[in-house]
């Protein structure tokens, strides 16, 4: 097999049973037993050669003798050495991990020779060979499986028991085949990536690659990062390539842990209909069932209500100014839409006109008697839908508005407290100044750039959830923008999110399952599928693994994840052999009478090409992938020196 014929001798290949590499080199031993052979008759000849040479006697024919045996020593030494070489290496390799330690430089430089391709790393494609091996390794005893490099010889051997323990799984996966540099076409991309992996096992590491593949590509491209980790070195590393390419301004740091460092992302800049700004808000609202789902609904009629009468009147939401209409601000926001309507309908100097008429209507208060007098007259002939919109909002009850509203006011107060409040809401009246920078979604997905957004989920995971869904919605917008009146010469954006099941949304869902054709591809991190199940439902969690073509798994502990993946990888009829050995004695016969026989079979079992039990053995910075294109790999990370 080809992974079993890395290491050759002169005369015949190594082992074909991979089993073979786990015994102890005796090689290594007689080897060391035949340099002490040449060393005796080293020290044993040139000492006699002293004595002739001092004493000037001839040279007895025993000297000859011993330079025989030591040349025969020595080669005997050589060839034993030449033989326990490759095993000893094929054992290190098996029984010790490594780091593949790259500078972005050298990183840099392996991923441009590869045109239109991703470069993620050293390994190879999993196949039927690999399984079988891996399989028989498995089935070995564990005082078998610890072979160790002798200590004299691993300054000249890699082998490092210290390092296994750091990375932890099992160390021979990626003995099993032959690295080289695995690259993907980055059409594959575009069919959307899923992450799972424990914490620690190199998840962002992983979109880290990505995020810098994509920007040595040199292809216009906008990278949107939600990281709630704020991982200093993805943010530096990328803040550094944007510099180095000479578009350090095109690197926009979102981060309410630094707010003086921060720019403003303006949510609700961008939006084809209206309607969709209260789809954007109430989406962050946390799903609780059918009962969940109506105060939702109840919440979007609200928000669309209010969001529908500000179009009207010509004024451009915040979410701080969505907030003070639902908490005080409805009746000012119900008088100023009454007032557009009268001025739009009747003239600009409708007070004048309609004064006699609307106090008419009987009640002491001028908006209420402008509400009835809209109602009861005008709205038969000449409706408006956005204020019979705000009225029916004002003519509710308060205890029920506070009873269902609970949850999106919980939400609104976050998003609107500091140092939210000028992160996400920019002062519209002054955009021209505003410092930091308003960043547009609409306008980054056009020119292109990296929006790093740090959701500081250590500190408040809900607000950093929240945080994510609304970028979510944000950019799902500005998707949704492209196929009404896109070119199809816009760049291309790749949106990444770490922590994924605390930003799922139904806008994420739709960029899944539509955001191909508008030039966007997904990258969802996440650890494991249970997490999205809590989150989302097993429904939603089931949609996103088929929406998602590409999953790459790092080492994953919880068991439905286990067995999505080793599905995923897919089964094969691998042979296995069973050993049989029989022997029979009968009383009634002779003394020498024995039959005795043994044998092989071989058969063939259909198994997991990667079973679940080896997904949690997967060492830290290695992962085994399914690509959409049909290529089944284990990969090896890069990662930086330190």
């Amino acid at each position: 097999m080809e992974s079993l014929l890395m290491f050759k001798s002169k005369t015949k290949p190594l082992y074909d049973d991979i089993q073979d590499y786990f015994r102890e080199v005796f090689e290594i031993q007689q080897a060391r037993a035949w340099l002490a052979s040449g060393a005796f008759f080293s020290v044993a000849g040139g000492y006699q050669a002293l004595y002739n040479l001092f004493t000037e006697t001839p040279a007895p024919d025993t000297v000859m003798l011993t330079g025989l045996g030591m040349a025969t020593s020595f080669v005997m030494a050589a060839k034993r050495s030449s033989e326990a070489w490759p095993i000893l290496k094929m054992q290190a390799r098996l029984c010790s991990n490594k780091l593949d330690i790259e500078s972005l430089e050298d990183t840099r430089k392996k991923a441009e020779k590869y045109k239109d391709r991703m470069y993620l790393g050293t390994g190879f494609n999993w196949g039927p060979e690999h399984a079988i091996n891996m399989y028989k390794i498995n089935a070995l005893p564990s005082a078998r499986r610890d072979q160790k490099v002798p200590l004299y010889l691993r300054k000249l051997i890699p082998y490092n028991p210290v390092l296994n323990e750091a990375l932890g799984g099992e160390p021979f996966l990626m003995a099993l085949g032959n690295e080289k540099d695995v690259t993907v076409h980055y059409d594959v991309g575009r069919a959307h990536t899923i992450i799972y992996g424990v914490p620690g096992s190199g998840k962002t590491t992983l979109l880290k690659l990505i995020a810098l593949n994509k920007l040595w590509s040199k292809r216009k491209c906008l990278l949107i990062i939600i990281d709630p980790k704020n991982t200093p070195e993805m943010r530096n590393g990328l803040k550094a390539e944007m510099e180095r390419q000479g578009k350090g301004d095109q690197f926009y740091y979102f981060a309410p842990a630094r707010p003086s460092e921060s720019v403003v992302v303006d949510c609700l800049a961008n939006y084809n209909r209206t309607s969709e700004l209260a789809t954007r808000v109430v989406e962050c609202i946390p799903t609780g069932g059918s009962s969940g789902e109506v105060f939702k609904q109840f919440c979007w009629e609200r928000v669309n209500q209010i969001t529908q009468a500000a179009e009207y009147i010509g004024e451009r939401l915040t979410l701080r100014t969505l907030h003070y209409y639902l908490r005080e601000g409805l009746v000012r926001l119900v008088e100023k839409t009454c007032e557009t309507y009268f001025s739009q309908e009747i003239g600009v100097d409708w007070k004048a006109q309609m004064n006699g008429r609307i106090k008419a209507m009987g009640s002491q208060d001028w908006l209420e008697n402008m509400i009835m007098y809209y109602s009861d007259v005008m709205a038969k002939d000449k409706p408006c839908s956005q204020l019979s919109g705000i009225i029916d909002a004002f003519h509710k009850k308060s205890s029920e508005v506070s009873t269902k509203t609970g949850s999106l006011n919980a939400i609104l107060e976050q998003l609107c407290s500091a140092p939210l409040d000028t992160l996400l809401s920019p002062d519209l009246n002054n955009l021209s100044d505003n410092q930091p920078n308003v960043v547009n979604l609409r306008e980054l997905s056009n020119t292109g750039g990296v929006l790093y957004c740090a959701t500081d989920g250590l500190t408040d995971p809900v607000i950093s959830g929240t945080l994510s869904k609304l970028v979510s919605a944000a950019a799902a917008a500005s998707s949704a923008e492209r196929y009404n009146f896109g070119t199809g010469e816009e760049p291309e954006v790749c949106f990444m999110v770490d922590e994924a099941h605390n930003a799922l949304n139904d806008p994420i869902l739709n960029l899944l399952a539509v955001g191909r054709q508008s030039k966007y591809e997904l990258y969802l991190s996440t650890q494991s599928m249970p997490d999205i199940v809590e989150k989302t439902s097993q429904a939603t969690a089931d949609r996103i693994t088929e929406l998602c073509a590409n999953t790459i798994a790092m080492r994953c502990e919880g068991k439905v994840t286990r067995e999505y993946v080793s599905e995923k990888m897919g089964a094969a009829d691998l042979r296995k052999h069973q050993k049989m050995i029989s022997n029979s004695a009968s009383t009634q016969d002779s003394v020498s009478s024995f039959n005795s026989g043994s044998g092989v079979r071989e058969s063939s079992e259909e198994r997991s090409l990667f079973p679940p039990f080896m997904v949690s053995a997967l060492p830290n910075l290695q992962a085994i992938c399914s690509f959409s294109n049909g290529n089944k790999t284990l990969l090896r990370l890069p990662v930086e020196p330190r």
